[in-house]
């Protein structure tokens, strides 16, 4: 299995979205018309300024064989950051703090043994082409999806607490995992 990953880019667009509308991912993923407007922005070069999270939500494609079947989205978490009080506990003091999001949109490739694997080797792939600092990564799953749970304490991911999402996001309202993954480095 060798997955390769790539910021998403125009060509990416109709298969996103065609996840977006899956069931499975509407299950419990954010397919308001808001994050698909930043999707659309990040693809074309954020040229004008987006209100989803300030703009700053980097998109990647997982691929395999040259076959597009995950999503994945990166964002730099700061004490600027307005997200969930409850991540300030956990900012890197050595490096940099990346909250991830991340689903397998491609029905084919669900319960394959393809979402740990892809997890762990995105974070290493991310450290290694795109932040060096990297050493700390956030990943909050609803608590009505274990299976997600499951797949990120399996890529390393240890959960730290729970928490009710707040704010005007998706899962507003409902009790969320928050998992942390640190690198040795940032263990130290």
């Amino acid at each position: 299995m060798n997955i390769q990953f790539e910021k998403a880019t125009a060509k990416h667009i109709d298969i996103i979205f065609g996840w977006l509308a899956e069931p499975f991912v509407q299950k419990f993923w954010d397919n308001t018309q808001g994050h698909k407007d930043d999707i659309l922005n990040f693809v074309q070069g954020r040229k004008v300024p987006s209100i989803y999270a300030g703009g700053k939500y980097v998109y990647w494609i997982a691929r395999v064989d040259d076959h597009p079947f995950a999503m994945l989205m990166t964002i730099q978490e700061t004490v600027e950051d307005h997200g969930p009080p409850i991540k300030l506990n956990y900012l890197s003091k050595t490096g940099h703090t990346y909250g991830i999001d991340y689903m397998i949109g491609n029905k084919n490739y669900v319960g394959k043994g393809y979402g740990a694997k892809t997890l762990s080797e995105f974070l290493n792939f991310f450290r290694r082409e795109f932040d060096a600092k990297a050493d700390t990564y956030i990943i909050d799953p609803a608590s009505d999806n274990p299976r997600a749970k499951h797949v990120y304490m399996k890529a390393g991911f240890e959960h730290v607490c729970d928490f009710i999402m707040s704010g005007d996001v998706s899962g507003q309202g409902k009790l969320h995992h928050l998992l942390i993954r640190r690198s040795e480095r940032a263990k130290e």
